[in-house]
């Protein structure tokens, strides 16, 4: 009897830790009104490195915003935070395709993505 109830007591836990975690339904509105890629990140992040090397190969053009300047900082956590997106502690770079925010994705998903947005 005491275990229906505990998984019960945990499923509803669980319910309520992903209402506060999961993405607002509006989320941000995007930064330009035609298909684009943003990076935030930092010129001594390798990771960023990569994804700008990446988007370059595959002749996507993207903006590069570093997030060490207090005015982007401030911008990304916006997007972010509208997003549903936590920014007390994230991973770079933090990528925004067409409106879409991604932390520290997958360099082909990004290319994947992009490239599945009308020009």
């Amino acid at each position: 009897m005491k275990k229906p109830i505990l998984l019960a007591l945990l499923v509803l836990a669980t319910l309520q830790v992903w209402e506060t975690l999961k993405p607002s339904a509006s989320g941000p509105q995007p930064l330009l009104e035609t298909p684009y890629v943003a990076v935030y990140g930092r010129n001594s992040c390798s990771i960023t490195q990569n994804m700008l090397r990446t988007l370059k190969n595959n002749s996507i053009n993207y903006h590069y915003y570093i997030v060490d300047k207090p005015d982007i900082a401030q911008s990304l956590h916006s997007r972010m935070q509208a997003a549903g997106l936590d920014t007390s502690h994230y991973n770079l770079p933090v990528v925004d395709v067409s409106g879409k925010i991604m932390i520290r994705p997958a360099e082909d998903r990004v290319v994947a993505l992009r490239r599945s947005q009308k020009h």
